[in-house]
Order: structure tokens, then C-alpha cells, then sequence
């Protein structure tokens, strides 16, 4: 049995009332919110968040793979698959790769690992896709547009969702797009895209997929599908021969069209009331589909993902439009930093990427950063590697409101590690008067600034 053993999520915390974008620029948009990436947040940031929550405190040496997939990388020349496996900590000898070129990237990403496995090459895989697209100010796009990210594990042990079939269409359709000088997505003929394109080419991936597994469309419990706008779906989904009731609920409304993270972000939901034995169709469109019809096993009670509601209820509201284009980088924000160089940072990669401090085998303090001299019993030469925790709690902080960074205020803690460890770090994703002296928190990797043509980034906290 070949299929997803886990499921995990992230949604940025900031969210846009798009009430904001119509006041702007007096235009009518539909009702909702979506989610905005911070201004320390990207795709990398955001899949390494999903990641670290898929993995929870598993053995992060256990897996052979990870894939990762985006239409809107932080990098066009630089795979952002190996960063996400060394902030995650997984094995150097892991297989990394960046999927790309369409939103569904990510079931295609999912599509090869579940092969990889299944073929024997791997014993179990991670697949994260991740998204910040960016539409332009004033676009029908800029209010249906959200951030996100969404990652599973593949395996052929506990599986939660076994793998039935899958099928694909492949097809030169022009609908969304945005070339290497464009920062932008553009669309054109929306109307005739979804119907001649999108509903034509995920219909007929749906018809496949189902004629390979022997399933009538009335035995599918839920159809996951990720789609340029949620009347899309709907058609997609009553040209397959499917009900309304059996589509599962987009995320359009609360957060957004999520990009390549759309489709395992819902099939994630779907997952959540999902009972053995239920089929679930999980599909996504881009010069072509990709659909894969899996079935709920007797694991899913014991491992279900967290509720969506919960990322969802946990939100900051930005207090104007000029706020979100801000945190998009339209309007200017970033401070330039002292650029940190290769050398540097392979040196010292094991502590500031993959997180390890210093054990003394004298007297068991850790300490961070890694050091050859314990700060406690002075012993010399006794100090071990230490992988850090990823929570813990605020042992003092202080605001700063002079610091040359893109937004005020920014409360600096020193956080106390479960585990051991005590750092001092930036505070993000923190609500106003949020951080305490013992407030929980959580470490999260982001970037730290920009300089020398490069982004830096590194560990901060926010609240658990």
C-alpha cells in the first residue's frame, strides 16, 4: 500500500479584508479575506513552516526525498528544495527537487513521489508546495489571490490515504501566466479559460482517473480540486458527473486561491471528516490536470491533520490596503543588511540553518551558539552537537522601535528551548501586546534581510 501517512499546513496570519481593496481603488470584489505573506515570508519560508508541522516530532533522518513546488520561488536559479531539507534537518544524502511551471506543480510533485515509492526508490518522501503570487494593484486577480503552503509524506507503511490511480491531460492552453521578466500573473479571457480550458481539461483527467480505479463518480466522497475561481470547480465538477455536495469547500472565501498549496490544503479539510473507506479525487489544472483518486484507510481516525479552522482563526487583520502592498514589497520596505557570504554560511550552516547548539558532557548545559568552551563549568573540549527544540517559552523581550527593519514595532526575546538552549531572537506574526514574559512560542524560519543581491534568512519566533 503506496500513499500519504501525513498532512500539514500553513497559512500566514496576516489577512486582507478585501473591503480594503475595493475602497482603494472603487471597485466591487467578492466578500471574504485572504492571506498575505509577511514581509519576512515567501514560498521557501512558508513550505518550510508546512514542512516542520507535517513532521512534528518525527525522526526528521527517516525520509529519502523531498520535492518541492511553486510557481512563485524566492529563487530562479537556486533549488529551493535543498534549503527546505537542511532547515528541516533532513539527511545530506536526501533527494531534493523544485517542481515548477504551472499551480499544479504540486500534484505533480505528489505524482512522482508516490511512483518513487511505489517503484522501490524511495522508503518515503515529503511534498510541499508553496505560494506568494503576486497579481497587479488594481487587477481582477489581487483580491482572489492567497498565501500558503501545504505538505504531505509519502510512504508505503501507516498510510492515511491510499494511492487508487491517477491520470493526466497535457495540453498548450493559455491562460494564467507570467514570464522570467514579469512580476505579475497575468490572465486572459478568464470566461473562456475556465470553460474551454480549465472545466474541458480537469473533467476529462477526472473521467480517467476514475475509469483506472473502477469508480463511479457517486462513490466519491469528496472532490478536492484546485481552481481558478470556485464557479470553476462547481462546472469542473457537474462535467464529471458529480453533485454539489460532494465538491469540497474551496478556501477562496477565507484565504484565497492558494496557488500549487490549493489542492493538498483542501484535501486536507477533506481529510479532517473523512471516514475509512471514503474515496477522496484530488485534482489541479495548468496546460493540463492532474487527478488522483485515493480512499481513506482504517490509520486516518489516529492521524488526521490539524483542523484548517484552527490556522485559520488566528489571524492579524493589516489595517489598510497600503499595509498589504507593503508586505508584498510593492511599495518599498526592505532594509539593507551586511550580506552574509558563502563561506560564512557554510561554516556555519549546522548551527544557524539546521538549528544545533552545544551540550556539555560535564555538567549537561546547553548553550547556543555552538561553542568549545561550556559558558557554565568552563570545561573545555567536552562540548557535543545538540539538535534545539522548536518551542519554547519568552524569558524577557524588549520593543524595538528603532531597529532598521521594515516594520515597527519589533519585539527581541530571549527564548528559553524546550530541550534546553536559550536564544535571542526576532519576534514575527505577533499581535500587539501579544509577547509576554512566559508567552509559548514557536520558531519558524524567515528571511532576516536582503543584501549583496541575496536574501538571508534564519530562525525567529512567534507565538505558539
Amino acid at each position: 500500500m503506496v500513499g500519504i501517512t501525513r498532512i500539514g499546513t500553513h497559512l500566514p496570519r496576516r489577512r486582507l479584508d478585501r473591503a480594503l481593496i475595493a475602497k482603494a481603488w472603487g471597485t466591487r470584489v467578492p466578500p471574504g479575506t485572504r492571506t498575505v505573506a509577511g514581509i519576512d515570508e515567501d514560498a521557501l519560508t512558508m513550505a518550510t513552516d508546512a514542512v516542520l508541522d507535517c513532521l512534528g516530532d518525527g525522526d526528521a533522518a527517516a525520509y529519502d526525498a523531498l520535492y518541492f513546488a511553486s510557481t512563485s520561488s524566492p529563487y530562479l536559479e537556486k533549488q529551493v528544495a535543498s534549503v527546505i531539507a537542511t532547515a528541516a534537518d533532513l539527511r545530506r544524502d536526501v533527494a531534493a527537487a523544485d517542481f515548477a511551471g504551472s499551480v499544479r506543480a504540486g500534484t505533480t510533485a505528489l505524482r512522482a513521489a508516490l511512483d518513487g515509492v511505489r517503484a522501490g526508490s524511495f522508503r518515503s518522501a515529503i511534498v510541499v508546495a508553496a505560494d506568494a503570487r503576486l497579481a497587479e494593484p488594481e487587477s481582477e486577480l489581487e483580491p482572489l489571490l492567497g498565501d500558503g503552503a501545504a505538505a504531505v509524506i509519502v510512504a508505503g507503511e501507516d498510510v492515511i490515504a491510499e494511492l487508487v490511480a491517477a491520470a493526466s491531460v497535457s495540453e498548450e492552453f493559455t491562460c494564467l501566466w507570467r514570464t522570467d521578466e514579469q512580476r505579475h500573473l497575468r490572465v486572459t479571457e478568464a470566461r473562456f479559460g475556465t470553460t474551454y480550458g480549465y472545466v474541458r481539461d480537469v473533467a476529462e483527467a477526472i473521467g480517467a482517473a476514475l475509469r483506472k480505479a473502477e469508480l463511479p463518480p457517486a462513490r466519491v466522497a469528496k472532490l478536492a480540486l484546485g481552481a481558478p475561481d470556485p464557479r470553476a470547480a462547481a462546472e469542473a465538477a457537474k462535467r464529471a458527473g458529480f453533485d454539489a455536495r460532494q465538491l469540497e469547500a474551496p478556501l477562496v472565501a477565507e484565504a484565497g486561491i492558494l496557488g500549487s498549496a490549493e489542492p493538498l490544503a483542501v484535501l486536507s479539510r477533506s481529510l479532517e471528516t473523512a471516514a475509512p473507506g471514503d474515496f477522496l479525487v484530488i485534482g489541479a489544472w495548468g496546460e493540463g490536470a492532474d487527478v488522483l483518486v485515493l480512499r481513506a484507510t482504517d490509520h486516518l481516525p489516529s492521524a488526521r491533520p490539524r483542523p484548517l479552522a484552527d490556522r485559520l482563526a488566528r489571524s492579524i487583520a493589516l489595517p489598510s490596503y497600503e499595509r498589504y502592498l507593503r508586505a508584498r514589497g510593492v511599495l518599498p520596505a526592505e532594509v539593507m543588511g551586511e550580506p552574509v557570504t558563502t563561506m560564512i554560511e557554510w561554516k556555519e550552516l549546522r548551527q544557524d540553518v539546521r538549528l544545533y547548539g552545544s551540550r556539555c558532557e560535564a555538567c549537561g548545559l546547553v548553550q547556543y551558539p555552538q561553542a568549545r568552551v561550556c559558558i557554565g563549568c568552563r570545561a573545555q573540549e567536552r562540548l557535543v552537537d545538540h539538535k534545539l527544540g522548536k518551542r519554547g517559552t519568552v524569558f524577557t523581550f524588549t520593543i524595538d522601535n528603532l531597529a532598521p527593519v521594515p516594520e515597527h514595532p519589533m519585539p527581541m526575546a530571549v527564548i528559553d528551548l524546550e530541550g534546553g538552549g536559550r536564544l535571542y531572537l526576532q519576534v514575527t506574526d505577533a499581535a500587539e501586546g501579544e509577547v509576554q514574559v512566559g508567552t509559548p512560542v514557536e520558531l519558524t524560519f524567515r528571511r532576516l534581510h536582503e543584501a549583496g543581491g541575496n536574501r538571508n534568512y534564519f530562525w525567529k519566533a512567534r507565538p505558539a
